[in-house]
Formats: C-alpha cells, sequence, structure tokens
C-alpha cells in the first residue's frame, strides 16, 4: 500500500466534502494518508481520520455576495509570519518523516509544492481545471473574471503529473495526453439516499454576507430551510441551520423540491444527482460559479441569476416541473477511483 499525502484547499465546504469521499476510498483501500488543510476543514477532519495537519491556508473575503479581491489578497499577506513560517516548518519535517510515494491535492498548494520540490509523482483531482483543460464558451462580459480564475488556478497550483478533472455530464476535456475525464465525485450518503420531493426548497449560501436573498424569501410565501449563515434560528418561513455533515442535511437536500445556492460544483452535482431544480445565483466575479450557472441554465434544469429578485424566485417555484432529467444517468465514484488506483499502483510499483 502507498504512502499518500493529500492536501485540500479549505475555501468553501464543497472540495471537503469531495475529498472526504477520496480519502474513505483510499483508507478503505489500506493507505496510509497524510492530510493537509486549515480552518474549519481541519476540525472536520479531526474527527474521520488520525493524521490530519493545519496550515494556513488561503481565505477569501465577501460583502454582499462578492469577493473582495483586495481584502482577501491583505487576508492572506497578514498570513506571512513567524509563527506560521514554524508551522509549516514543523509540518514539512513531519512529512520528511512520513516519506510520502504520491502526493494528491485538491486546489491546496502545500501539497502541490512539496510534489513539485521532492519530485514526488502528484494528482490533481479538481473540478477547477476544467476551466484551464476544457472545451467552453462564454459571453465576453465575463472575459476579465476568466482571466482572474486562470491566472490563480496557476497561481496557486504547481506543475503536476495527472490531472483528474471532474465535469458535469456532456462537458469535454481537451484531448492531452495526463489529462482524465472523470464524473462529479460523490459522498456515499448522496449516493445511497432515498430522494422525495417535499413542499420546502433547499437553500445553501457559502458566503454569509449575501443578506439580500433571506430579505427576498421572508417576503415569499413558501418554506425554506438555509444553511450557509452558521445558525440555528426560525424567522417566519426561514429555518436556518449550522451546515454539519450529518443526516439532517442529508435529508433536507434529498427531500427537498428544489434547490437556491451560490454556483458550487459539489451541490450543483449532488442537486442533478438527485434531480433538484436549481436556481443559482453566482458569487459575483468568481468565474467558475459563472460557469457552472451556465450550465444549469443551458441544460434546462433550472434558472440563473446574476443578481436576484422576488420575481425570479417566485417563478422558479411556480414552474418547477419545466425543468428536466430525463438525459441524466445515475452515476458513482467507481470509474474515477479505479482510474485513480491505477494511477497510484503505477507510481509505487
Amino acid at each position: 500500500m502507498a504512502r499518500i499525502l493529500y492536501g485540500v484547499i479549505s475555501v468553501g465546504f464543497g472540495h471537503a466534502m469531495r475529498s472526504k469521499a477520496v480519502l474513505d476510498h483510499l483508507k478503505k483501500s489500506g493507505h496510509k494518508l497524510f492530510i493537509l488543510t486549515s480552518h474549519r476543514i481541519y476540525n472536520y477532519y479531526k474527527s474521520h481520520y488520525d493524521s490530519v495537519h493545519n496550515i494556513e491556508g488561503l481565505e477569501l473575503v465577501f460583502r454582499k455576495n462578492a469577493v473582495l479581491n483586495i481584502k482577501s489578497l491583505l487576508k492572506n499577506i497578514q498570513k506571512i509570519s513567524k509563527e506560521n513560517y514554524n508551522k509549516l516548518i514543523k509540518v514539512k519535517k513531519e512529512i520528511d518523516e512520513f516519506d510520502p510515494q504520491v502526493v494528491i491535492s485538491d486546489m491546496e498548494t502545500f501539497s502541490s509544492f512539496i510534489a513539485n520540490e521532492r519530485n514526488i509523482p502528484s494528482i490533481s483531482i479538481d473540478n477547477q481545471h476544467y476551466l484551464i483543460h476544457g472545451e467552453y464558451s462564454f459571453p465576453e462580459k465575463y472575459r476579465l473574471s476568466y482571466l482572474k480564475a486562470i491566472m490563480i488556478i496557476k497561481g496557486i497550483m504547481f506543475k503536476t503529473k495527472y490531472y483528474l478533472v471532474m465535469a458535469f455530464p456532456g462537458c469535454k476535456l481537451k484531448n492531452k495526453t495526463n489529462l482524465f475525464q472523470i464524473q462529479p465525485v460523490l459522498r456515499n450518503e448522496i449516493l445511497n439516499a432515498k430522494s422525495k420531493n417535499l413542499d420546502y426548497i433547499f437553500v445553501y449560501q457559502s458566503t454569509k454576507s449575501h443578506e439580500k436573498l433571506i430579505e427576498i424569501l421572508k417576503r415569499i410565501n413558501y418554506k425554506f430551510i438555509v444553511y450557509g449563515f452558521d445558525k440555528n434560528h426560525k424567522v417566519g418561513n426561514l429555518i436556518f441551520k449550522k451546515f454539519s455533515d450529518d443526516k439532517e442535511y442529508i435529508n433536507d437536500l434529498s427531500n427537498c423540491k428544489a434547490v437556491i445556492t451560490n454556483g458550487g460544483f459539489t451541490l450543483i452535482s449532488e442537486a442533478i444527482y438527485l434531480k433538484k431544480p436549481i436556481l443559482v445565483v453566482p458569487i459575483k466575479k468568481h468565474f467558475e460559479q459563472i460557469m457552472n450557472a451556465m450550465y444549469v441554465k443551458e441544460n434546462k434544469i433550472g434558472e440563473f441569476y446574476d443578481d436576484l429578485d422576488e420575481t425570479h424566485v417566485v417563478e422558479f417555484i411556480m414552474n418547477l416541473k419545466r425543468y428536466k432529467f430525463d438525459k441524466f444517468e445515475k452515476w458513482d465514484n467507481e470509474k474515477a477511483f479505479r482510474l485513480l488506483d491505477m494511477l497510484i499502483r503505477k507510481e509505487t510499483k
């Protein structure tokens, strides 16, 4: 069995959810794992795995459903300190002792750096590299956001030997020898869920600052279960719940009538699998989320709005039957995991 260094970026919970499915597979296969992550993902993984190591990963600052680029940059510059440097040196020594044979990264910089510095075979598993290697088009008004996204991906990830690129059904990659397209990796809880259509809408926001959405939902005579605002509270027709990867969250998602969300890849993948219509309001200037939202709209499984108003939500709820999932077949993780297993064997034999 292999010794695997696995890095998971701590921006958003979607990376943590899908990487947990991969980590569980690797653990079940008998591999030894050394996991790098930070912030709340570190605390979450600590309850599931033995060897989880906390580093000061990237963070983003949001306001009114938009990324604040300058404040995000300053926040990450402030991480440059003697304390954080010593933390990385300590983790680096522990990696030396672990002596990884393979590095796997879900958009995590330090693990990618270690692979390049020590010439260790590396595997990238994410959806972000679709923006670099995918075949797609987009309106010219998103050109600046596209260029920024490409610059960030190339800036935080070092050259990788193999790219396992998650993409929605029907999407295509460019033809390159080290590129492998895989279906979105899903948690077993989603794969095994018995889906119903109960009379409420599931809402997930990755930014707590999107208060405009809450004000809109309050004015609509419908039940909404809302995750992402880090509170358990009921206000009229809104039921706020703190996020936790438990049966309650899975049940709320599996049994909803539809989903309202930002453009996060993981939740949209889960909604497609569960055949839930999706209303997407991407984080502003976040090109990946814009592309995900365009996919939803173009495939007629939901709606995409740069800015949301009450009419949009009402029309979406009143017309849920128009969104068809007939062309989407169920999938599982088996092909992706077989490919991953093959690459690990190839590099460690």
